[in-house]
């Protein structure tokens, strides 16, 4: 027994470790998306370089689905510890060219291109992360504390976002900023590249559980399956994400539309994004609730309560943007966000079969996130500047709830069972 929450305590560590450290690599670039456009998309419309920008962030998305096709079929052939090594390092790779590219008034267009390449690298590493990481949470566990452990994956997200924020924030106070503007962003990316080798050693001491050991994950390609038998799982599966990743890069994309929309100083727009990753540190309590009350039940409160109260809390803000208001509608939303996502990935996993659940997941969360988040911020930049309204970030997100509250009420509640 006492060897048995040794690998499940290695395990939860090895992958909410590394899974926090990969996704503040991809999601930093949010946090900056003002100097960064400015540095390497200048246009004569300050709108169109932000949205050229954000189209760059977009792009990393559309690469998820084939990092999941490729990084998730070798996770379930070979591993999950080599193909989560493989992802940290892969990211690693893509940060760093983030970090030392020149700007376009040293190289040109040769500048967006490589800045473009290097969120493709960091998109196609992502695809293969949740897959790997959430398999390995949930087949160390045991069947009554699944929703627990596999709540550590969307708490290590939670993570990212707050270190993120923390970062920027810092960095912000610190710096005067036309420094920030003219080169401290690129300091948050040395950040991420200095700490992908603790997440890569960690990862190298993870053994494979032995659930997957006894599985027949020498078969057929993983893929083929997928598509084949598991088709409408996946359909169903994208749009439980959709809530999910709409809601988190809606926190990622905060300090643009504070300070942007709302005329926000950058220190000030930060505590938006820290504010939602200090709630979702909590993922694990929700996470017990999961596997005691079921987790289509708590799903759907989330889902609800954040139909109802994106409008009020955004309206709240938008009325008086000060650092008050803006932390006080971020925890509104956030306990709700906490609420849907922490039994997210649990879900997911429970929706495929051993042998090919690392493609099954990565797969499914790829192209939810690639569909209906990845392209969130330019979405909600583009809306705003149509209607010049701020409240359409409140639509958006609302409609993202109402679609994936009907997605939950149809799934088949797997809580406790015994995987295959």
């Amino acid at each position: 027994m006492t060897n048995e929450r040794q690998s499940v305590g290695r395990a939860a560590v090895a992958a909410t470790v590394g899974n926090m450290l990969e996704w503040y690599d991809f999601t930093i670039y949010a946090a900056f998306a003002v100097p960064i456009s400015k540095a390497f998309f200048p246009a004569d419309s300050e709108v169109v370089s932000l949205l050229l920008g954000f189209v760059t962030f977009g792009i990393g998305f559309v690469a998820r689905p084939f990092g999941a096709v490729v990084l998730g079929s070798f996770a379930d052939r070979r591993g999950r510890r080599d193909a989560l090594s493989l992802t940290i390092l892969l990211m690693a790779l893509g940060t760093g060219i983030i970090a030392l590219c020149p700007g376009y008034d040293r190289i040109g267009i040769a500048a967006p291109i490589i800045i473009l390449l290097a969120r493709i690298i960091q998109g196609f590493s992502a695809g293969g992360e949740i897959g790997g990481a959430v398999s390995t949470l949930v087949e160390h566990a045991p069947p009554a504390r699944r929703g627990f452990y596999a709540s550590f994956q969307q708490m290590s997200q939670g993570g990212s976002t707050m270190l993120s924020g923390l970062v920027a924030l810092t960095i912000s106070l610190a710096l005067p900023a036309a420094a920030v503007t003219e080169w401290g962003w690129r300091l948050a990316f040395v950040v991420g590249l200095l700490i992908a080798p603790v997440g890569l050693y960690i990862r190298r001491e993870l053994e494979d559980a032995p659930l997957f050991k006894a599985s027949d994950h020498a078969s057929e390609a993983p893929i083929r399956t997928v598509l084949r038998d598991h088709w409408r799982t996946v359909l169903s599966g994208m749009l439980v994400v959709m809530l999910w990743t709409v809601a988190q890069y809606i926190a990622n994309y905060f300090p643009t539309f504070a300070a942007r929309e709302l005329k926000m100083s950058l220190s000030q727009s930060y505590l938006g994004p820290v504010t939602v990753g200090t709630v979702l540190l909590f993922c694990p309590l929700i996470g017990v609730l999961a596997d005691r009350f079921r987790r289509q039940r708590v799903m759907l409160v989330g889902a609800a309560g954040l139909a109802i109260v994106a409008y009020p809390a955004f309206a709240y803000l938008i009325a008086s943007p000060t650092p008050e208001r803006l932390v006080l509608s971020q925890i509104g939303v956030a306990v709700f966000m906490l609420i849907y996502t922490a039994p997210a990935s649990a879900v997911l996993a429970e929706m495929f079969p051993t042998k090919v659940r690392a493609t099954g997941i990565s797969l499914t969360y790829s192209l939810g996130v690639a569909i209906f988040g990845g392209f969130t911020p330019a979405i909600i930049t583009a809306l705003i500047n149509w209607t010049g309204r701020p409240i359409a970030v409140a639509f958006y997100l609302t409609a993202a709830a109402l679609i994936s509250l009907v997605a939950v009420l149809t799934l088949k509640d797997r809580t406790g069972e015994v995987l295959s």
